[in-house]
């Protein structure tokens, strides 16, 4: 079954959760649509690792959702609404669904060869997806250990490769000292990274940084413990 003249919304590899994400209120965005490309008459959706069941809403009649899986073949689930039938969960690999003139939902799988040579454009137009780096700190300091001192040229190459990249730099610490004390040690080791990554070309332009202090350790201990694994830098990439 096609439907040539149907704008497409294509859900990649979304992954189900252990509920549904609630539709948004009032006039507040649909959290999917700030995630959306647009190539031509067809519109990719990427999101994160983990994510809960999106909900796709009808903008307009004769429009057709794919669920396509991710390069891995692994698939979650996304939900369709439409004004004229019930909310209709998509959870297969090439599960679509058409919302025809009327609103009411029809339900088919949509060819899996057809989908790759029909929607190659856009998934090829889609942004790289974000990825998480760690670089781990010396006790007290603002100083990576020596591993993640190497670790970032690896860094560095990944954002080489995005031609403009979002970069997220996130310092944390452990649970020494006071709460005064880490916000501002967290905030030394993100200027630290970020640096770091300016002095290897990055624009400064494209790197935020911000300090959690010791509000989001990693490995739960006592107050005032020392932790290795919670003295870290988080570099979000996108």
């Amino acid at each position: 079954m096609r439907f040539p003249n149907a704008p497409v919304i294509l859900a990649i590899g979304l992954v189900l959760g252990a509920c549904a994400q609630q539709p948004p209120s009032g006039n507040a965005p649909d959290p999917i649509e700030r995630e959306a490309i647009r190539t031509g008459d067809q519109k990719g959706i990427r999101t994160d690792e983990g994510e809960a069941i999106h909900t796709v809403r009808s903008r307009a009649p004769n429009e057709l959702v794919v669920l396509l899986p991710k390069g891995n073949g692994s698939v979650g689930a996304v939900v369709v609404r439409s004004a004229g039938s019930r909310p209709l969960v998509l959870d297969k690999p090439y599960a679509a669904a058409r919302i025809d003139g009327a609103g009411r939902l029809q339900p088919f799988t949509y060819d899996a060869d057809l989908a790759k040579k029909e929607f190659s454009a856009t998934l090829t137009a889609l942004p790289a997806r974000p990825i998480t780096f760690l670089l781990y700190f010396l006790e007290a300091k603002d100083e990576p250990t020596p591993e993640s001192e190497r670790e970032v040229e690896r860094i560095f190459a990944d954002i080489a490769g995005r031609p403009y990249p979002e970069i997220l730099v996130i310092g944390h610490t452990d649970a020494v000292g006071s709460m005064e004390y880490n916000d501002q040690l967290s905030l030394q080791r993100a200027q630290r990274v970020r640096e770091d990554l300016t002095h290897r070309g990055v624009p400064g332009k494209y790197i935020a940084i911000a300090g959690r202090g010791k509000r989001e350790p990693v490995v739960r201990t006592a107050a005032d413990a020392p932790e290795p694994m919670n003295r870290r830098v988080e570099i979000i990439v996108r």
